[in-house]
Parts: C-alpha cells; sequence; structure tokens
C-alpha cells in the first residue's frame, strides 16, 4: 500500500518530545475518553469553552495530567478514521499547548509548528485553492466552482480503501442527485504523479476528475493529506465546512441536513447542531457502516 507523506516538521517534533502515544491510547485512556466525549456533546462554542477551562485546571493544577491529556486528545481529535475526529477542538488543544505555561520550552515549540497545520484550510476560512487538469487536458481552478456547495475527494488510484469508497460514489443517489440540481459539484482531485495509473481509474460520471498538475498539495502542502480518501466540503465561498472527513457517511449525513436550508454565514452552517454535534458514539456507528 502507498505511503502518504508526511511534513517533515511532524517526524522532527515526534522524535524531539514524543506527546502522542503510538499504541495502546484507547486501553489508557478511558477516563480521557469519557471527557472528550462529553466536551464534544455540547453545543460548538460551549464546547470550545470547556475544553480551554479543561486544559487551563490541568494545567495549572496538575501538569502530569495536562501533557497525557495532551497525548491522548491530539490522537484521538486529529485522526479522520477515529470517531473523536474533530479539526477545529483539535486547534484549540494545539493552540493552547504552544504556549502552556506547564510546558518546556522544546514542547512548546513542538506545538508551535503545528500550528502552521491545524490552521491551514481549518473550518470556517477558505481553502486552498487547487489547479487541476482534467483528463482531457483541460486546465481548472477550484475557486471557479460556483455551486451553493463543494465536496473535494482527495483520492489515489492506488489507494485500496479509495477504490472500497469509489465503489460507493457510483450508486451514490444522495450526491448524484445534489450534483443534478446544481447544488454541489464533487471534485476528485489526485494529488501524485502516477498520470498512468490516474488515467486508467474510472471516476463516477457525476464527478470532475482532477489531478494537480503543478504538485502544490504535495510539494508546498497546501492540503495535510494524513490517510486516503479524504473529503473536505466547502461552502460557496470555498470556506471549509468539513476538514480531513474520512467518513462518506458523515458527509452525507451533513450534506443531507444542509440540503434547501437557508444560511447568513459559514459560522451559523459551523455551529448547526447537525453539522456539529455527531457524538462519538453517533459517529462509531456511522463509521462502521462505511
Amino acid at each position: 500500500m502507498k505511503k502518504y507523506k508526511v511534513d517533515i516538521k511532524k517526524v522532527i517534533l515526534v522524535i524531539v518530545t514524543p506527546l502522542v502515544m503510538t499504541c495502546g491510547v484507547m486501553a489508557q485512556g478511558e477516563e480521557y475518553q469519557k471527557e472528550l466525549a462529553h466536551i464534544i456533546a455540547m453545543p460548538r462554542n460551549e464546547s470550545f469553552s470547556a475544553l480551554n477551562a479543561y486544559l487551563n485546571l490541568n494545567c495549572k493544577t496538575d501538569p502530569k495530567k495536562y501533557k497525557k491529556v495532551l497525548s491522548i486528545f491530539e490522537e484521538m481529535l486529529s485522526e479522520p478514521t477515529w470517531d473523536y475526529h474533530n479539526e477545529e477542538l483539535f486547534k484549540i488543544l494545539i493552540e493552547h499547548a504552544s504556549t502552556a505555561s506547564c510546558l518546556s520550552d522544546n514542547e512548546k515549540m513542538r506545538a508551535q509548528l503545528l500550528l502552521d497545520v491545524v490552521h491551514k484550510n481549518a473550518p470556517g476560512l477558505v481553502a486552498n485553492d487547487i489547479d487541476y487538469e482534467t483528463i482531457d487536458s483541460s486546465q481548472h481552478h477550484l475557486s471557479e466552482i460556483t455551486t451553493p456547495y463543494t465536496l473535494i475527494y482527495f483520492n489515489d488510484p492506488e489507494c485500496f480503501s479509495c477504490s472500497i469508497v469509489k465503489e460507493r460514489l457510483d450508486t451514490c443517489t444522495t450526491l448524484k442527485n445534489m450534483v443534478c440540481d446544481s447544488t454541489l459539484t464533487v471534485i476528485g482531485i489526485y494529488p501524485y504523479n502516477n498520470l498512468e495509473e490516474w488515467k486508467l481509474e474510472p471516476m463516477p460520471e457525476y464527478i470532475i476528475n482532477g489531478w494537480d498538475y503543478e504538485q502544490k498539495i504535495e510539494k508546498e502542502q497546501t492540503y495535510d493529506l494524513m490517510t486516503m480518501p479524504l473529503f473536505y466540503l466547502l461552502d460557496r465561498d470555498k470556506r471549509v465546512i468539513l476538514k480531513n472527513e474520512a467518513s462518506l457517511n458523515c458527509v452525507l449525513r451533513v450534506l443531507t441536513h444542509l440540503k434547501g436550508r437557508e444560511y447568513n454565514d459559514i459560522e451559523e452552517i459551523l455551529d448547526d447542531s447537525w453539522v456539529w454535534g455527531m457524538s462519538p458514539n453517533f459517529l462509531k456507528l456511522v463509521r462502521e457502516e462505511d
């Protein structure tokens, strides 16, 4: 299976100050899972405040526990395939660690360098533009799409999981119908350089099949692709609603809810309980169906 490239800073940081546990997180952190599940279950802004308060308390009263919380929460929140995956809470976690008084300078430096990752294409921000080429050799830009929503499907023909997801996309009436009524544009983006494999791999007709011909995603790390496949959901102005989402079911759940509803701004979308309020237990059931 293809090994996906990771930002070299991440590798260096993990070697210098390994806060993230490499195994046994779930076995060692049941107490922390419950705390995080409680935080995620709150309305969005209350959840932000609760996480900050929880981190402040532990940093002040029990630095050892703070570091353990940081290591467990970091893996649970950042890993796209985990039920606790939440990019906005991951951002808050790293921002807190970058200035935490209970961490050493090296530990804070690690978090400070990770800030670039969590701020890049963060929910609520405009996604980085993508210049892509289609099979007919014509060139286009992500920013040119005008539908109310855009779904980016990052994929790789050498990725087994991508093949499984693509089989589901072949018969996905929800996405097909939204594309047909001009509510949604679905664009597949291949970010690597094996053009023969890309051209041989068919894509469902309703999905634009694009290739990052300048290789900016890989060379300039314009998107942080931790695994494959990954979905990004954007609004009309290309502001991010979902980032690094590995579950097609989660994407479909959000899109089905958004269809036909009017929102004043991106914050109103992100605050929507159907977009934000996917509890870990619910997500576990949803992702098991993927």
